[in-house]
């Protein structure tokens, strides 16, 4: 089957969860402390061999420890937990990928997003889907996708939660993470941010939400003159052409004809396999098994399938 690497994983360092306990104990981030598993890589590597994944790529867990934090403690924590991540994987070479993370992808951290990339020797960086409500296209964040496309440094954006979305039932999480992973796909392409940096390439989790299966929607109002509301700026190219340049991970939680669908939009070279290990039932197994079952159950070439566990991921990351 060749090299098979989880392309989205999360991780919470011990160290980093201790301090940032100390300087920021939301709910989410206590709730998330209880599940020790999160830092025990040993256990991790046992899962891993177990289900014959060679490789994960480690991005920090959980984007929602982020909202609301003031701007002086999220840039001081920041460097602590890239240095966590980059240590953990450290610590086990050739098994572990790390991704940086900047929870505000704006100019003022810039030189974390070079330290990430030059000294740590990170793959990429793991950005949120809006930063407190603020869209991925406000002008704020420019200067972050320009940085990203002129050094083809990969991006990973995992979906954030919004103020209004119900707790209850866990909807804020069920459906409200694949609806702004949508919007924010949308904004940066129909805001012209994915025509005006063509080098830009970006994981998005969820295999890009809505946009597989309502993507001739997506085609049909763009540019419609029966809704001139839209306020649509011309794109040179079909709308469709740019939200294929996303990289939709595998992560639907087993669902085979959701995985066909997705598969079908972004096609081999633009889906990547991905378990969002160690989230999910029995301490993230369930999950990490659907991936593979998955992979199993859809009828593709085997190359295709080669790209997809693998292959995609380590091009990217080699473009740098």
């Amino acid at each position: 089957m060749g090299i098979v690497i989880d392309a989205f994983a999360h991780v919470m360092p011990k160290s980093f969860c201790e301090l940032l306990l100390k300087a920021y104990p939301t709910l989410e981030l206590k709730e998330l402390s209880t599940f020790t598993y999160f830092g025990d890589m040993e256990k991790r590597i046992r899962v891993l061999d177990k289900y014959k994944i060679d490789k994960q790529v480690l991005t920090l867990a959980r984007p929602t420890i982020w909202m609301g934090m003031p701007a002086k403690l999220a840039s001081k924590m920041t460097p602590f937990a890239n240095d966590a991540v980059a240590e953990v994987a450290g610590k086990y070479p050739g098994r572990f990928i790390p991704v940086g993370t900047l929870p505000v992808p704006s100019e003022e951290y810039l030189p974390e997003f070079d330290r990430c990339m030059n000294e740590l020797g990170m793959a990429g960086i793991q950005i949120v889907s809006n930063i407190n409500g603020k869209p991925l296209d406000d002008p704020a964040f420019k200067p972050f996708f320009a940085r990203a496309n002129a050094t083809k440094t990969p991006i990973w954006i995992h979906p954030q939660l919004q103020k209004g979305w119900s707790q209850q039932y866990l909807l804020d999480k069920i459906f409200g993470w694949p609806f702004d992973t949508t919007i924010a796909m949308a904004r940066l392409v129909f805001s012209g941010i994915m025509e005006e940096f063509p080098n830009l390439n970006i994981v998005v989790h969820h295999m890009g939400g809505m946009v597989p299966y309502f993507s001739e929607r997506i085609k049909g109002f763009h540019g419609s003159s029966y809704m001139p509301r839209g306020n649509f700026i011309p794109l040179k190219k079909d709308p469709l052409v740019y939200f294929r340049r996303f990289y939709g991970d595998s992560v639907l939680n087993g669902a085979v004809h959701a995985f066909e669908c997705g598969y079908k939009f972004f096609g081999p070279r633009h889906s990547v396999f991905a378990t969002d290990y160690p989230f999910g039932p029995k301490e993230g197994v369930d999950w990490t098994a659907g991936a593979l079952r998955q992979m199993r159950a859809i009828d593709i070439p085997q190359k295709e399938k080669e790209l997809i566990l693998s292959g995609n991921l380590m091009r990217i990351i080699k473009k740098r």
